[in-house]
């Protein structure tokens, strides 16, 4: 039986090249927010919106890694490696189809979305361009993401971090040219931040495609016969279509943020900025429990549910450990963390008090966000899916809607909402996981 101290080398190993991938997407969006913010609130707070609907689209029609990667840590559990060929074909051909389709139904629904997204004339006009864009690039990302599903699955996480540096070092550089006018190029401003968030994937599903060949699939001997399958299409789409509506349920987040937005366009640019630091911890914690999904998925191939349980329990300890250090820094500096985004000490400081809360609650968050994807990674994506929905819908939205229609709340109030929300759903993924039903999931 291995030692506590050997199950946490193992999962903080496989953890911290996922770590420093997601951290790496976190500083772009870092500076991506700060580049724009010196544009201007409303440039500012038109991104904001534009970017965080792309950041749902994603999760939602990239919904297949999740799929993928529960498939693939199975099959390395139970030692059939020839099966990976065709893992990948199936995977990248259902993101193909898919991320197609939703590229070219949100470039042609760009300016509709963007006008249920917020009342204010000004942001609506610079953000639709900035959406139609970034909608052009949409598949791309979706297959980046089926492709991430594979590499987690099989432990490889060090490919994904590689990839994941080298694009958003070139986004950042795009960024810098394609903003301001640099190096001879025109000044573009929000459309050059949209054209540097299409360009880069499409340079790291070449590169990605390249590594997954060169360092894994290139050294399985094929086995005769199709690639393609239906039965591995149907489990991927049946693991991962519960984590599509359950994304479909963040689009309550675009909806939390457009409440704020009747408060003020200050408001919503600010929060636009919590929202944008905070993703550094949830990286943190999502990174911890992708790890610990692929060393439970892989327990549960060799059959060893209960290796499986402590590979998650310990995960969920190092997880909120982790985010309850970032959310110190939140408690401790946020003037200083918001200022990185914003030039106006008017703006910052309304959401001093939002932000200070936000960096309390991270101990509880870090345990419900890596619980959750360890279920998922076991195949129980439906339990995961009706929670979130609940904490959503019922929890947050209706609390933070009070707050600012009858009750007349400031940001502070209105983002109790989803403090509310990290509670409640970290103790229903606590309940699941000591259950112990999604150990007979069977993929």
């Amino acid at each position: 039986m291995k030692t506590g101290s050997e199950v946490n080398r193992e999962i903080v190993r496989l953890a911290l090249p996922v770590i420093a991938g997601m951290i790496s997407h976190t500083t772009l969006n870092i500076v991506d927010t700060a580049m724009v913010g010196r544009l201007g609130d409303v440039t500012l707070a038109a991104v904001g919106l534009g970017s965080f609907f792309i950041l749902v689209s994603v999760l939602v029609f990239g919904a297949l890694n999740i799929g993928t990667q529960a498939v693939t840590s199975r099959r390395l559990g139970e030692n059939r490696q020839e099966e990976y060929p065709r893992i990948v074909a199936n995977s990248l051909l259902l993101a193909f189809v898919v991320g197609l389709a939703a590229s070219a139904a949100g470039y042609f629904l760009s300016p509709w979305i963007f006008s249920l997204l917020s009342r204010d004339p000004d942001v609506v006009t610079t953000g639709i361009p900035y959406l139609e864009i970034r909608f052009l690039g949409l598949f791309t990302i979706v297959m980046i993401f089926t492709l991430r599903g594979f590499v987690f699955g099989v432990a490889r996480v060090r490919i994904d971090m590689t990839v994941s540096i080298i694009v958003n070092l070139l986004n950042i550089l795009l960024n810098w040219i394609l903003i301001f006018g640099k190096l001879g190029f025109p000044r573009l401003e929000v459309r050059g931040a949209a054209l540097a968030s299409v360009i880069s994937p499409i340079i790291g599903l070449i590169l990605y495609l390249a590594l997954v060949h060169w360092r894994i699939l290139g050294r399985i001997a094929r086995r005769g016969g199709s690639l393609l399958s239906s039965d591995i299409m149907r489990t991927i789409v049946r693991i991962s279509a519960p984590r599509a509506v359950q994304s479909m349920s963040i689009f309550g987040f675009l909806v939390f943020l457009s409440l704020i937005g009747r408060i003020g366009v200050k408001e919503l640019a600010i929060s636009n900025i919590i929202f944008k630091a905070f993703n550094l911890s949830f990286m943190v914690g999502m990174s911890v429990g992708v790890a610990s999904a692929t060393l439970v998925g892989r327990s549960l191939g060799e059959g060893n549910g209960a290796l499986a349980s402590r590979y998650g329990w310990r995960s969920a300890l190092i997880g909120s450990v982790l985010m309850g250090i970032t959310g110190t820094l939140f408690m401790f500096f946020p003037r200083q963390i918001m200022s990185i985004f914003s030039g106006s000490p008017e703006t910052i400081e309304l959401g001093v008090t939002a932000f200070r809360l936000l960096g309390a609650f991270q101990l509880i968050d870090g345990i419900g966000i890596v619980l959750s994807r360890t279920l998922q990674g076991a195949g129980s994506t439906m339990y995961v899916m009706i929670c979130e929905m609940i904490c959503v819908w019922i929890v947050m939205i209706p609390f933070s809607w009070l707050a600012v229609e009858r009750y007349g709340g400031n940001i502070t109030v209105a983002w109790l909402g989803l403090y509310l929300y990290m509670i409640v759903f970290s103790l229903m993924m606590v309940w699941k996981f000591r259950e112990g039903g999604w150990k007979k999931v069977r993929i």
